[in-house]
């Protein structure tokens, strides 16, 4: 990527002892381990750029939210498996889960 990446989060992956990696930024997110090295060759790509993301651990998903919609990947394999629209765009400072919500 040339210029600047804009970074959304870092998520250390289930049941891998804290050596696994799905790291998000731009509108993409990459597997990896603490050393830097692809896990799978699999990318987790968002319809369209995130202005936040956030990790949901009871249901193992991660939720981006965009301008235009919210959507839900499956943590382990990045396949979509949700999608709410909405009509206000928005810049959330925290995107999190609470009270499995």
């Amino acid at each position: 990527i040339q210029g600047t990446i804009r970074p959304h989060a870092i998520i250390i992956l289930p049941n891998t002892s804290g050596m696994e990696l799905l790291l998000t930024y731009e509108d993409e997110g990459i597997y990896i381990d603490i050393y830097g090295h692809f896990t799978k060759e699999t990318v987790l790509q968002w319809g369209e750029m995130p202005a936040s993301v956030a990790y949901l651990l009871q249901s193992n998903q991660v939720m981006g939210w965009g301008e235009k919609a919210i959507e839900l990947r499956s943590v382990e394999t990045g396949n979509l498996e949700g999608v709410f629209m909405h009509k206000k765009a928005q810049k959330l400072k925290f995107l999190c889960e609470r009270n499995d919500k």
